[in-house]
């Protein structure tokens, strides 16, 4: 029964669209597909994945501070002052190294660490984003030979230095070389090494970790830097079976079926015709649509007859209401008539008239209607290809409906 085909609009859409949307549909096929054989063809997979058994994880700190050794108005002898960023070589002209490493095994396992603490005196100078040493000694002040630490506890030692005799020692050194090129550094150096193992699997560690000092007559100014925590992961080959999901399972088909089901239908209704726009169902939608956005400036009411006023026709709605807005009047709609009254004109625009729904959406015929024409598809749909003048095998005794 064609009184049942899409709207014009829609038609209209479709026609636009057409091609997009048949290679949507065609993609949405494949990717059903693809699914669908993934799924149920190659079924379950099977992969081979690393999984970790066990973690290892070493940390290092430095910390430092310095004990004040004579009376002074801001502090008194005897004081500790730690981890600042500056002292007062006077008041407290010894610095104190503290340095510590710690380590965390999933098994439990302890760590064997050796630890060299060296203190190093430099020239340095910055050229050409490189670091230049002029100059550098390095003297060892302790030292951590291959002690034991058990899980989660730490080896720690503390060494000092004393601020008036390094600076006294890099004067005699420029000195000695007649010139003090650069700036000096003074490192409190750690270099560390750690052993442990997890899950039977052996790991060392290795870092180097210091206290820089920047010495001064009055002041002197200190900062760390250290390697921070790292991690060791002991890891297994596992294999694992990956189930396809009910999605893939039954989703796949679906893609499948949809996207065939598209592409068949988008096909036969552009062969057919289905999807064909008359001129006059074109004409009588663009007339509904501008009827609906400008329904604010039209008023229903009697057009008075023509009378003296010169009649004007316009071709369009939109042309009328245009006219309406310039002259600032309303859009008088008597039925499918619509007028402007302005001055001793009247502007005039007749709808187009509405499309018969058993027309032919090529045509706008109106078309015979019988028993043998309500297949599947006709329910739906109008076929446009069918010629309108053409006869069913039993149409003989069915009158022609645009005979007078």
């Amino acid at each position: 029964m064609t009184e049942h085909r899409l709207s014009v609009s829609v038609r209209s859409l479709l026609n636009r669209w057409l091609l997009p949307l048949i290679l949507l549909s065609l993609t949405v096929t494949l990717a059903g597909g693809y699914v669908t054989y993934d799924s149920h063809v190659d079924g379950a997979e099977t992969v081979v994945e690393q999984q970790t058994t066990g973690t290892w994880t070493v940390e290092s700190e430095f910390e430092h501070g310095a004990t004040v050794t004579r009376d002074t108005e801001v502090f008194s002898a005897g004081e500790k002052l730690s981890n600042r960023s500056l002292y007062f070589t006077t008041a407290s002209p010894e610095l104190d190294g503290t340095y510590t490493v710690s380590h965390d095994n999933t098994d439990g396992n302890a760590a064997v660490t050796s630890t060299n603490l060296s203190l190093v005196i430099r020239a340095v100078e910055e050229r050409n984003g490189n670091q230049v040493v002029h100059w550098q000694t390095r003297d060892s002040l302790d030292t951590l030979d291959a002690v034991k630490v058990k899980d989660g506890e730490t080896a720690a030692t503390t060494v000092s230095v004393d601020i008036p005799t390094i600076l006294n020692r890099t004067e005699t050194i420029q000195n000695d070389l007649g010139a003090a090129p650069g700036q000096t550094e003074v490192l409190l150096v750690a270099d560390t090494t750690i052993e442990s193992s997890v899950d039977g699997e052996a790991f060392t560690d290795t870092r180097t970790d210091r206290i820089e000092i920047v010495p001064g007559q009055r002041v002197y100014r200190v900062s760390t830097t250290t390697a921070g925590a790292s991690s060791y992961d002991a890891t297994e080959q596992v294999t694992r079976t990956i189930e396809p999901t009910r999605l893939e399972l039954y989703g796949g088909p679906v893609l499948c079926v949809l996207g065939l089901f598209c592409m068949a239908f988008l096909g036969t209704a552009r062969w057919r015709g289905w999807l064909a726009v008359s001129d006059r169902e074109r004409a009588r939608n663009e007339f509904e649509r501008a009827r609906d956005d400008f329904d604010e400036w039209i008023s229903t009411a009697r057009i008075p007859d023509a009378d003296d006023r010169t009649p004007v026709p316009t071709d369009s709605l939109v042309d009328l209401v245009d006219i309406a807005i310039d002259s600032d009047r309303r859009v008088l709609e008597d039925g499918d008539r619509y007028a402007v009254l302005v001055n001793s004109e009247i502007y005039t625009y007749t709808a187009p008239p509405a499309v018969d729904p058993l027309a032919s959406p090529v045509t706008g015929d109106t078309e015979p209607v019988t028993e043998d024409t309500a297949s599947l598809s006709s329910l739906l749909f109008n076929d446009s290809t069918e010629n309108a003048d053409a006869t069913h095998p039993d149409e003989g005794d069915t009158p022609d409906s645009n005979d007078g």
